[in-house]
């Protein structure tokens, strides 16, 4: 499925001894068989460290983020989540024992869930690329409607995996404002529905 939307050469994929032995299967056969794309032209971008150091092939653990000391009020066990990229600037890490992806805010040092499983972040990473040429003016000189293609697929991302959107706004609904000063920071996922919405260019 990545592969129709992503060059082989760009998916990243990991070797069994480069993951712990406590690994959600369900993850273990994303990151082994499935991958995750390596693209810069995506949204999101997997995690530089894992071809860097003594140790290549190895997702960080997020005791090893520079500023763990100062995350607060964080679930049982975050300090082992893996490293697994970054949505602009928002951490992303996986727990590898209950198979859940989280985002940790740029400045915010606490957690957010991002996903209930690798699969469906993987399915949404997959969906935004699918539909790149309709938002995307770089590889598309014509973009009928960005603004219906946001709320397609929020739709069926949601469908997917409901757990991003619950009880939040869209960043596009009139019956919110996130531009106020007491708005609660924008989820991830929204985020980048917010820049499809509006088109690239």
């Amino acid at each position: 499925m990545l592969e129709s939307v992503f060059p082989p050469r760009k998916i990243i994929r990991v070797k069994e001894d480069g993951l712990p032995a406590c690994l959600h299967e369900s993850a273990r056969a994303i990151l082994t068989g499935v991958g995750l794309p390596d693209d810069r032209a995506s949204f999101f971008l997997v995690d530089g460290a894992l071809f860097e150091g003594e140790t290549p092939n190895r997702f960080r653990r997020c005791a090893e983020l520079r500023y763990s000391s100062d995350y607060e009020n964080m679930p049982n066990g975050w300090e082992n989540w893996l490293v697994i990229g970054s949505i602009f600037y928002d951490c992303v890490a996986l727990d590898p024992v209950s198979g859940m992806v989280y985002c940790l805010p740029d400045g915010e040092y606490g957690a957010h869930p991002l996903n209930q499983s690798l699969d469906s972040f993987v399915y949404f990473i997959y969906l935004l690329e699918v539909e790149r040429p309709n938002y995307d003016f770089t590889v598309s000189d014509e973009i009928p409607d960005s603004e219906g293609v946001a709320m397609s697929l929020r739709e069926r991302m949601a469908r997917a995996d409901p757990l991003p959107f619950e009880g939040v706004e869209p960043a596009w609904s009139e019956a919110f404002d996130w531009e106020a000063e007491d708005a609660p920071r924008m989820p991830a996922w929204d985020v980048v529905l917010s820049n499809v919405y509006e088109s690239i260019g």
